[in-house]
């Protein structure tokens, strides 16, 4: 009892400290995202002297958020989506007025038009189809008071100040965004292979969901590096002030590949660890717990330090050699290659690191 509540105070702790540690890595961000906001409404309300421009200050915020992945392609985004709701909200007032039944049609419309032409850079995530629809709606919506257009154009100042901050001011370091993204990857894979090391020596039977849940948690870091890969390739194409790295931004590219590989490769070799059978998880022979315990090692090392992660690899390759030479079993067998599989991907990872 005491030592649960004495655990208490020390994980709280140490979440906060994460949380604080997580601030200090986006503040640059949160400060950009702040000062664009207030620049939105001074433009809008002191220059333009639209009255209430909350459109301005919110446009430039949902844009700019507090990651700089994809922020461009969120505002080209947002300006496109706006622009054709404004089409389709006076196309439809001009048609059908105003009224319940206008807006439930500019809806329809907004929206199957968003479906029908939002492929690729401007579909990806939900902002175009949702500008798309909310400007078709404020056409109608806000038209006694004369100043749905003027919402619009809010939105258009906010959208376009986000693309400054962005692609002109702010561009993202696309070597870091896609540093910081592969070292996600690698350390919830060095996770999966610690616990899979110990399902395989026969100290944890795996939980019910198992590998499931390790499924889940790879493929969110997995997420998040596909969008680091595309803020990285957008960086160098639009922002003039990242054009001198896109050979290094290529090669990095197409490490993030192989990382995607790897985690494939770590992903069946947890699959192949866990054959619970009557709801007992049977020990493995050593070589394989010992190949295992290698290549989370190798992993953890892998960005840090390649030459031990390196290291790590080839004593991987070995127990996995030992344990093909000896296997009685097929499930030893299919252990060895996917293990030595695991261990090619992981310094292939590592070798276009120092390349």
């Amino acid at each position: 009892m005491s030592t649960s509540l004495s655990a208490r105070p020390s994980a709280a702790y140490a979440a906060v400290l994460a949380g604080f540690k997580r601030l200090r890595g986006r503040l640059f961000n949160l400060l950009q995202t702040s000062v664009a906001a207030g620049l939105a409404w001074y433009l809008a309300h002191d220059v333009l002297g639209h009255p209430q421009p909350f459109f301005a200050p919110i446009a430039s915020a949902v844009c700019l958020s507090i990651s700089n992945v994809l922020r461009a392609q969120r505002a080209i985004q947002m300006i496109i989506g706006v622009t054709l709701g404004i089409g389709i909200g006076t196309a439809v007032q001009g048609r059908l007025g105003h009224g319940a039944v206008p807006i439930a049609v500019a809806t329809l419309v907004a929206l199957s038009l968003a479906v029908l032409i939002g492929q690729g850079f401007i579909g990806q995530g939900m902002m175009f189809a949702n500008q798309t629809v909310v400007s078709s709606i404020l056409v109608l919506a806000l038209y006694r008071s004369g100043v749905g257009w003027e919402r619009i154009y809010d939105a258009l100042i906010g959208g376009c100040l986000a693309i400054v901050f962005a692609v002109l001011l702010f561009p993202a370091d696309p070597l870091k965004v896609l540093r910081r993204a592969r070292v996600g990857v690698l350390r919830v894979l060095q996770a999966v292979l610690s616990r899979t090391a110990e399902v395989a020596a026969g100290r944890r039977a795996p939980p019910p969901e198992w590998p499931l849940s390790a499924v889940d948690r790879v493929h969110e870091q997995l997420s998040g590096l596909i969008s680091a890969r595309a803020t990285a390739r957008q960086a160098v194409r639009i922002s003039p002030r990242r054009w001198g790295m896109r050979d290094s931004v290529h090669a990095a590219d197409h490490q993030a590949i192989h990382v995607a590989l790897l985690a494939g490769s770590v992903l069946e070799l947890a699959r192949a660890v866990a054959p619970v059978v009557d709801g007992r998880c049977h020990a493995l022979p050593q070589p394989a717990h010992a190949a295992l315990i290698d290549l989370a090692a190798a992993t953890a090392l892998a960005d840090s330090d390649p030459d031990a992660a390196s290291a790590y690899i080839a004593a991987a390759r070995r127990h996995a050699s030992v344990l093909e030479s000896d296997a009685h079993e097929r499930i030893e067998v299919v252990l060895a290659d996917v293990a030595l599989a695991c261990a090619d991907d992981l310094q292939r990872v590592i070798d276009l690191r120092q390349q």
